[in-house]
């Protein structure tokens, strides 16, 4: 079989295996990216001179690359990557719980029963005043498990009423957490990528593996929820020189002349 030419037709975006650079344990594979780009630059500085300072010779220097991954999906091992932490698996971290309970009559004991189990029982409690505002504190009541029982001291309680209770309560088993701190910045990565190009000479689907050899997460980035839009992460690495077959390298791209290579 004769080799394809050298025009590509370019769709398909890359699967990429985030491994980390100085262990090489694999930190997640990310097979779901809607885009994933690379953009290079450099600085140039021209020489000018003689009548009307035409442009006579230019150097070029301080070349640098970005590699940028658009997510549609947030996994928890990149959010946390992205932060400067590892994942943390079961956390006991106390949680806060503000809930809306109703008041009701257990043969002339005022109840409301809580979706969660207060730490020490401790349980503050208000008159809803409104639809969502805070009023008056309510005192005088116990709490045994999640059960709040209102004593014939507490005032402004009656059958049917809802009050609000804030309290908190231990994070259940599995929980996972991220946290951001001021002092932890990402660590260096190394990014194995695969996708297909489609040569423009036999309409074939060809490999093509990227190797990104060293980079690290930009520390600025904006994770947003929000009601109207799905969210969507964007990872900018800053690439960094690594020596690869005796030549200072950024990226590799190989491109395969063989469909099931």
């Amino acid at each position: 079989m004769s080799a394809p030419g050298l025009q590509y037709g370019i769709k398909e975006v890359l699967d990429f295996l985030l491994r980390d650079f100085a262990t090489k344990e694999p930190i997640t594979l990310i097979d779901y990216a809607t885009a994933t780009s690379n953009e290079t630059s450099a600085e140039r500085i021209d020489i000018n001179g003689g009548r009307g300072m035409p442009k006579l010779m230019s150097f070029d220097h301080t070349k640098v690359s970005t590699f940028t991954l658009t997510l549609p999906l947030v996994d928890l091992k990149t959010l946390a990557m992205l932060a400067g932490s590892e994942l943390i698996n079961d956390t006991t971290k106390e949680l806060i719980k503000t809930e809306k309970v109703t008041v009701t009559d257990n043969g002339g004991t005022l109840e409301a029963t809580l979706t969660k189990e207060p730490i020490n029982g401790d349980v503050a409690l208000y008159v809803v005043d409104g639809q969502r505002d805070f009023g008056e504190e309510i005192t005088g009541a116990t709490v045994a498990t999640s059960t709040i029982t209102f004593g014939s001291e507490t005032p402004t309680v009656s059958d049917g009423q809802e009050v609000w209770a804030i309290y908190q309560y231990a994070a259940p088993a599995g929980a996972k957490q991220i946290r951001i701190t001021s002092t932890n910045f990402p660590k260096a990565v190394e990014m194995s990528g695969y996708g297909i190009w489609r040569n423009q000479l036999d309409e074939t689907d060809y490999p093509v593996h990227v190797q990104v050899h060293k980079a690290r997460p930009q520390s600025n980035f904006t994770f947003t929820m929000e009601g109207e839009n799905a969210t969507n992460l964007e990872l900018t690495f800053d690439v960094y020189e690594a020596t690869i077959d005796g030549e200072k390298t950024y990226i590799d791209y190989i491109v395969m002349d063989d469909p099931d290579a």
